[in-house]
């Protein structure tokens, strides 16, 4: 019963692993590109043609500061942006959020009701074209 448990804990949590990702068209948006042709910025270059506000949030993760989240939206804003044509996205927020969820538990004679915090990347970027 102690494996149910553990497997069923693992599973709640799993669901909360899919990164979601959004746009709002702001501009034209263009034939679709591949995400690897993004390229991400920190700061707005010269010249650009705005697309639309990207934004992603990664699945929850059990640690803070989780790299391999921030990669993923990261990657998340870009397939969004390519989706758009964008060859470029102006990155203009990173945050760590965190939620506490209550996850059901047994060990096969008793139920009870656990804690666990769980840590979520946002990012906010804008989608542009560059010519």
């Amino acid at each position: 019963m102690l494996k149910l448990s553990a497997s069923l804990l693992l599973c709640l949590l799993m669901i909360g692993c899919a990164a979601k990702s959004s746009h709002q068209l702001t501009g034209q948006a263009r034939a679709a590109i591949s995400p690897a042709e993004v390229m991400v910025f920190s700061e707005a270059p010269q010249q650009y043609s705005e697309i639309a506000i990207v934004t992603a949030t990664s699945g929850g993760s059990l640690s803070p500061g989780n790299k391999e989240k921030t990669a993923d939206v990261l990657n998340w804003l870009k397939a969004e942006a390519a989706a758009l044509g964008a060859n470029g996205i102006i990155l203009t927020s990173l945050e760590e959020d965190v939620e506490m969820d209550r996850v059901p538990t047994t060990n096969g004679t008793q139920s009870s009701i656990n804690n666990v915090t769980k840590f979520y990347q946002t990012a906010r970027a804008l989608a542009v074209y560059i010519d």
